[in-house]
């Protein structure tokens, strides 16, 4: 069966129909290439968003101050509602699904040690804020409860700030930065965002209203628990905003009055969309198998019904319907074989690169990724090559059993 003589057919038959074995390797190329390269696509996609969700907690509530859409009981639209201590004390006593609380204040100045100087966010936080947001703090410390209940001009800098002002030192923990005029002890690095704009640092948020004067604050941050599913966060969301209409007198029905928003809702939301573009993704990609599919069976039948002269000729002269059969047959499986693994080889090389690139180009770059890692499951690889080379073969082999069926006499004179 795997002799010479019938590989030197096989090859013989390709090498005299070089356009149509072309044509036909690259519709079964591909397809197996837009397949592997549309998955490799929604994986990228569902990896880069999920991971901006990895590192934090999925109970995370976060409330920010805004300005309102609508006018209520004499209040003009366009309002600005403020955040205070207040709001915090309403979490604490009206809902007991509220666990850890942290205010957020923000300001910002410029850095400076010796002669070099970086932008720097100063955001003025609770202890607790850093188990809210899973801040990982790579040296050293963050905040605590005495640095916050005795106003201490203490700071948490990140990374990047640490590479850019302090490069000639291994650690930087005990030493004095000055921001905006103000020395700050530095107690922590943690490793903060890949963002180039500027550093995040933390302060105490004591000390962050003592040196910016100022009662209120941009965020309220706060974890729950006993909420797991969307209708009870969607519940919880909706109480949560009544009450805080109530408190600072903006219409229950004015979505910008204050910002709320959930990770938990925010990553429901997001699988959601993920399996809907996932569904999309392969039902496409599954089109693109199939049309390989086609072209391969379409192909295969026109090279039979050329080749049925030669089969006649070949049954006249004494060759067995079996040898015809399945010289036909590793013909088609010779072409879906190795187009097939062109095509998937070239598909996971490119999706490797890109992977490659992103990973080089994240290295100092934002923080929030909307593309990751994206890469193709092997096993799903393999699995739609094999479903190809089947399909090849079925291809050559139902029109081949037709054709040797025929009669030599009919078949010599066929047109």
């Amino acid at each position: 069966m795997f002799n010479r003589d019938l590989w030197s057919e096989i090859f013989m038959a390709l090498r005299r129909n070089k356009l149509r074995t072309i044509l036909t390797g690259f519709a079964i190329s591909w397809g197996i290439f837009m397949l592997i390269i549309l998955l490799a696509a929604g994986n990228g996609l569902m990896n880069g968003v999920s991971s901006n969700f990895m590192d934090r907690q999925q109970n995370v509530y976060s409330i920010y101050r805004s300005m309102t859409s609508l006018p209520y009981k004499g209040h003009k639209a366009n309002r600005l509602i403020r955040l205070s201590d207040k709001d915090i004390r309403l979490l604490e006593n009206k809902f007991p699904h509220v666990d850890k609380v942290s205010p957020l204040f923000d300001g910002q100045g410029t850095a400076v040690v010796g002669n070099k100087s970086r932008t720097a966010y100063l955001n003025g936080v609770n202890p607790v804020y850093k188990s809210i947001n899973a801040i990982k703090v790579l040296e050293g410390r963050f905040i605590n409860e005495n640095d916050d209940k005795n106003k201490e001009k203490v700071i948490v800098v990140d990374k990047n700030l640490k590479q850019e002002l302090f490069s000639d030192k291994k650690s930087i923990i005990g030493e004095f930065i000055v921001i905006s005029n103000i020395a700050y002890k530095i107690v922590g690095v943690w490793e903060g965002y890949r963002d180039n704009s500027g550093s995040q640092c933390f302060i105490p948020f004591s000390t962050a209203k003592k040196i910016f004067r100022q009662n209120d604050y941009w965020q309220l941050a706060f974890t729950t628990y006993g909420l797991d599913t969307k209708e009870q966060n969607e519940e919880f969301t909706e109480f949560l905003r009544k009450q805080l209409a109530n408190l600072h007198e903006f219409s229950p029905d004015d979505k910008r009055g204050l910002y709320i928003d959930s990770t938990m809702l925010s990553a429901m939301e997001a699988n959601r969309i993920f399996n809907t573009i996932n569904i999309f993704i392969w039902v496409i990609g599954i089109a693109m198998l199939i049309s390989g599919i086609v072209g391969v069976s379409n192909i295969m039948r026109i090279t039979v019904k050329e080749r049925t002269n030669e089969i006649g000729i070949r049954k006249a002269l004494g060759a067995r319907s079996s040898s015809i059969l399945i010289s036909i047959v590793m013909e088609s499986l010779f072409i879906t074989t190795i187009f097939g693994y062109i095509g998937m080889i070239s598909g996971i090389g490119l999706s490797e690169i890109i992977n490659n690139i992103l990973e080089k180009s994240m290295q100092g770059g934002s923080d929030m990724m909307i593309f990751n890692n994206p890469t193709v499951d092997i096993k799903i690889v393999l699995l739609a090559t094999l479903v190809l080379i089947v399909s090849g073969i079925l291809a050559g082999f139902f029109p081949a059993r037709k054709a040797v069926k025929v009669k030599p006499i009919e078949a010599i004179t066929y047109r």
